[in-house]
């Protein structure tokens, strides 16, 4: 409906009220809008259609949130509308995607329809896609190139539209553009915008009267190998307040920044070409970087050189409370070097000891306060960092657990020579690793931040192995405190796992030994064999296969006699004759039977350079206890360095090869390591 029409709807209504006339029910009513179409045109604008109502003036718009529906504009939401008709143009000031269900009601004459149904993001077949080249015909492109009405060359910058717009935008400044125009005609334009967008390629023209006609654009690439044409009957075309703007959904000109572009409009016939075409000016970008940083300081104030590559415009106030953000210090002065825009000297005084972390921030655009832009309105293109570490800190294990086994948790205190000022997200990404086990928590002790407990959780039946050194970067953008970068000296912590010693006694025994070798090969566990020199002397192969799977084998006597019952020359006896029996395999242990040892019993063994081997768990298997209590008896007694005392000969030992089966699978899930005793 155009304006002049609601204009008469309106007067309309106006003669009826004051006749004092009834509204016919058609006037009266307004019908509901049908549910409107959402079309995307880029991150964060979308247009709205909907059908035109008969008798209605204007329309509002509301969007769906979690929180309901809400109208349209909304300042909290950064959220604007433009209406034209009955269709909108929705944008969305901060960052982040547009929600596309929207409804929409009519009013007029003193009346307002029901809200309409919410409507649907266009399907493809909606959306008018951008032509391929390849899909026009030679003839069109030779028709409308051939009548060229505006021609020029700019550089692709990052405009404040946002971060991955590329190309000229009159706001931003890149690529600044004569402002004498174009006349196709009697119509004056002007182009305002030229941009690659993440969602298509936009140009916008300024004109005062109607719209160019059907148009075509060419962009070349900066070699001039690859040319993109668009065709304006392929463009979604919205009305600004200055003019019209293009876009084409899904184009990519392939531009980059900093790189030059040739870029050209042209018409199928009836204008005249101007004589001198307009021209994009090649601006360079404006950086900044840091010199004469120093890496380090001991407390006291110093000072670097901010640099520029062109004069700014911004001032020693400006950079002081806007531009230089600094953590763990204050930005004391900043004042040209030499009356010199392009350079200056900047001082900085740290907070004692910590490390100073400084930004250099240029605004979102050159009209924002504290904005850093050269004389020709080109805002800073980048934001330098930098980190200024602080006197070191020195770092050691205050605790150093000897095992892990046996616990799922294990904690381990860090102390520092001061408190450092992090946090310990940071101190677990950046400065800590562990291998053979998980790092699973880091915290202050008591709420100091001098003393960290870390907590690592193993793995399997391996060293737990703590790492200490700064690893990672720590910018801006990880909200890091920089004092991590401090730490002076690299630690290392390895918590190996709780070893307990298995040990059998008076075997071998040809039906229990293969099954107890068996088990321990399953659970990867070895042990020691206190085995007679009889048995050994009848199972030779027995002997040879505990070897050779990494046990070992020690004295038991040569016919399990009780030790404290023989003379020294028996004593001597028995005990060689089994260490000759054994041969390369024997050991240097000796285990008596019966348990049975007085002081006379480790003198000699002694004087036999044997060493005599008890043990403090004792599951007393050749009762025949049943092989439940068996296993319970050795998971109680598991601890660090624990010797367990088991049989493989002697009786029937099955109970004991269930009890040790059954054991070994609970103790293997935490995580214990079974080692010979004697090697």
């Amino acid at each position: 409906m155009t304006v002049s029409g609601g204009a008469l709807a309106l007067a309309g209504v106006l003669l009826f009220v004051n006749m004092n006339l009834q509204f016919p029910s058609s006037v009266a009513t307004l019908e509901v809008p049908q549910p409107p179409i959402v079309y995307p045109l880029q991150v964060g604008l979308a247009e709205v259609d909907w059908n035109d109502v008969t008798g209605a003036v204007q329309y509002e718009l509301q969007v769906w949130r979690p929180s309901g529906w809400i109208a349209l504009p909304d300042n909290e939401l950064g959220v604007d509308v433009e209406y034209y008709g009955s269709r909108a143009v929705v944008s969305k000031r901060s960052g982040g995607a547009l929600i596309n269900t929207f409804r929409v009601r009519a009013l007029g004459c003193g009346r307002v329809s029901d809200w309409s149904a919410h409507g649907q993001r266009a399907s493809a077949e909606m959306v008018t896609q951008p032509v391929n080249a390849q899909e026009l015909s030679d003839l069109q492109l030779q028709d409308l190139s051939s009548n060229i009405i505006w021609s020029g060359r700019l550089t692709a910058g990052t405009t404040s539209k946002t971060s991955g717009d590329l190309g000229y935008s009159h706001n931003a400044g890149v690529g600044l553009l004569s402002t004498a125009g174009f006349s196709p005609g009697q119509d004056q334009y002007r182009i305002l915008h030229a941009l690659q967008g993440r969602g298509g390629f936009v140009l916008e023209l300024q004109h005062t009267r109607a719209a160019p006609p059907e148009f075509a654009v060419e962009v070349h690439n900066e070699g001039e190998t690859e040319v993109t044409r668009l065709s304006s009957c392929d463009s979604v075309r919205l009305k600004t307040d200055e003019g019209s703007r293009y876009v084409w959904l899904g184009a990519d000109v392939g531009w980059q920044g900093g790189s030059h572009s040739a870029l050209r409009i042209s018409v199928p016939n009836g204008f005249t070409v101007p004589g001198d075409q307009q021209a994009l000016r090649t601006v360079r970008t404006l950086t900044a970087s840091f010199e004469r940083m120093p890496s380090h300081h001991v407390g006291d104030e110093f000072s670097f050189l901010l640099r520029f590559s062109e004069p700014v415009t911004a001032n020693a106030d400006s950079l002081l409370n806007n531009s230089l953000q600094i953590r763990a210090g204050t930005v004391t002065a900043a004042q040209p070097v030499d009356g010199r825009r392009d350079l200056w000297e900047v001082m900085i005084a740290p907070d004692a000891r910590r490390s100073v972390h400084l930004r250099l921030i240029g605004g979102r655009s050159c009209a924002a306060p504290g904005a850093i832009c050269s004389q020709h309105q080109i805002r800073l293109a980048n934001e330098p960092e930098a980190v200024i570490i602080g006197p070191p800190i020195t770092v050691s294990f205050a605790s150093e657990p000897g095992s892990h086994s046996g616990a799922h948790q294990v904690p381990v205190l860090i102390k520092l020579s001061e408190p450092m000022l992090t946090n310990s997200q940071m101190l677990k990404r950046l400065a800590l690793n562990a291998s053979g086990g998980s790092l699973i928590d880091v915290r202050r002790v008591e709420g100091r931040s001098d003393l960290w407990e870390l907590i690592v959780a193993p793995e399997s039946a391996v060293a737990v192995d703590i790492k200490l050194s700064l690893v990672g970067e720590c910018g801006a953008r990880t909200s890091c405190l920089d004092d991590l970068y401090r730490i002076a000296n690299p630690l290392n912590l390895s918590i190996p796992p709780a070893v307990v010693h298995l040990t059998f006694d008076d075997g071998p025994h040809p039906l229990y030994t293969p099954q107890i070798l068996d088990i321990l090969a399953w659970h990867g566990a070895r042990a020691t064999f206190f085995v007679t020199g009889e048995s050994a002397m009848l199972y030779p192969e027995l002997i040879e296969r505990i070897v050779s799977e990494g046990h070992t084998v020690a004295n038991h006597t040569w016919d399990h006699v009780a030790l404290d019952t023989l003379s020294a020359e028996e004593f001597e006896e028995t005990v060689l004759r089994t260490q000759r029996a054994l041969g390369e395999h024997a050991t240097s242990c000796i285990r008596p039977p019966y348990y049975r040892a007085d002081s006379e019993t480790y003198a000699r063994a002694a004087q036999l350079g044997l060493e005599v081997i008890m043990g403090n768990v004792r599951p007393l298997d050749w009762t025949r206890p049943g092989a439940m209590v068996i296993a319970n008896r050795i998971v109680a007694g598991a601890a660090p360095n624990a010797v367990v005392v088991l049989h493989d000969g002697g009786g029937d030992r099955s109970q004991t090869v269930e009890g040790l089966r059954m054991a070994l699978a609970h103790l293997r899930a935490q995580n214990y390591s079974f080692q010979p005793v004697c090697s």
